[in-house]
């Protein structure tokens, strides 16, 4: 099937650019994968300031490299950063690395969430 974007996504990642602020993905999938679904849902790479894939770490999620590299490689600590999650083991990175989180319950129920979050929308 065809993928779409969360109803807002869109709209929140152009908010966010024209407010100035850095916006990266942090996706554990292939290179490939990930470049292709972000065209697919209207928002090509171009739209980020970076886009870190499973290949550009050794520890996978749960672990928080990934977002550990993502915040490198846009200059920011990861403390003033918000990590946008919907799944649990990168709910548990985003906090390991020390981001705020905001959780979406699009495929866990927020009952599987860990309890030290920041944000949850359902």
């Amino acid at each position: 099937g065809r993928l779409r974007p969360l109803p807002g996504a869109v709209e929140f990642v152009n908010q966010c650019r024209d407010r100035g602020l850095a916006v990266a993905v942090a996706s554990g999938a292939d290179r490939i994968k990930v470049l292709a679904n972000l065209g697919e849902i209207g928002l090509p790479q171009a739209m980020f300031a970076a886009v870190v894939d499973g290949n550009h770490v050794v520890h996978k999620k749960p672990a928080p490299d990934i977002f550990l590299e993502a915040c490198r490689r846009i200059g920011l600590l990861p403390a003033t950063c918000l990590v946008v999650e919907d799944a649990v083991s990168g709910v548990t990175a985003a906090k390991a690395a020390g981001a705020r989180c905001l959780a979406l319950t699009t495929f866990a129920g927020s009952g599987a969430l860990p309890l030290q979050l920041d944000a949850i929308s359902t």
